[in-house]
């Protein structure tokens, strides 16, 4: 009888990707702040402020997230993959400001096209993300099209990855030719670590959705 009642007592299921979906909009709208940032080089700390409002949206709904998995007597998902998922969602908008942080508080002006490409693979990856997770409440029927959108992120966090160290070779050249102080070297590779770590986490964030699909497949 006590089991019976709190499970009476206990929500028996929550609506989990709604905010999925609202944190991916979050990176995305995050992404392109960041990349119109990185592109127009002006106005840096209006970018900067606005990185930050979506930053403090997103924190609101992964705590939804997880009172919800807290809650939630019996998820559609496992608890521990909602757990994981809303987790590495909110890293990517966290990785984002502060990617725009570092670019505000070293003052890098004109940053090298590598970094641009980087830029536009947050934003694609975002996108991509976006459209992938409306299909968690469609798992099993829409399987292809998951594994396709997720493969799609992995690809483009490849072509991410020849960027950044194409931009670390031009930094080091620029070094030894005496164009760059190691200041300013030290400043610029810091910068393209941090939006390297960007794409690698929506490269896991993609990796989250798979595991989660391959269990209902």
């Amino acid at each position: 009888m006590p089991l019976n009642l709190f499970s009476r007592l206990m929500p028996t299921e929550e609506a989990f990707t709604p905010l999925f979906c609202e944190q991916a909009k979050c990176i995305e709208e995050a992404a392109r702040e960041l990349r119109q940032m990185i592109v127009e080089d002006a106005d840096i700390p209006r970018h900067v402020a606005s990185i930050r409002r979506i930053e403090q949206a997103a924190d609101e709904v992964v705590r939804k997230v997880f009172l919800a998995a807290n809650r939630t007597f019996n998820a559609p998902i496992d608890r521990e993959d909602i757990l994981v998922l809303g987790h590495v969602l909110d890293d990517a908008v966290d990785l984002i400001e502060d990617t725009a942080k570092g670019i505000a508080r070293y003052e890098v002006h004109q940053l090298p096209a590598e970094m641009r490409d980087m830029a536009d693979a947050v934003v694609e990856c975002a996108e991509l993300l976006s459209k992938v997770m409306p299909c968690l409440d469609s798992v099993t029927r829409d399987h292809q099209t998951i594994f396709a959108l997720c493969g799609e992120v992995g690809r483009i966090e490849g072509r991410a990855d020849e960027s950044f160290d194409q931009g670390l070779t031009r930094l080091r050249a620029q070094l030894r030719a005496g164009e760059l102080d190691t200041i300013g070297y030290l400043d610029r590779k810091e910068l393209f670590e941090l939006i390297e770590e960007v794409v690698d986490k929506c490269d896991d964030i993609a990796n989250a959705v798979e595991a989660i699909t391959a269990k209902h497949v």
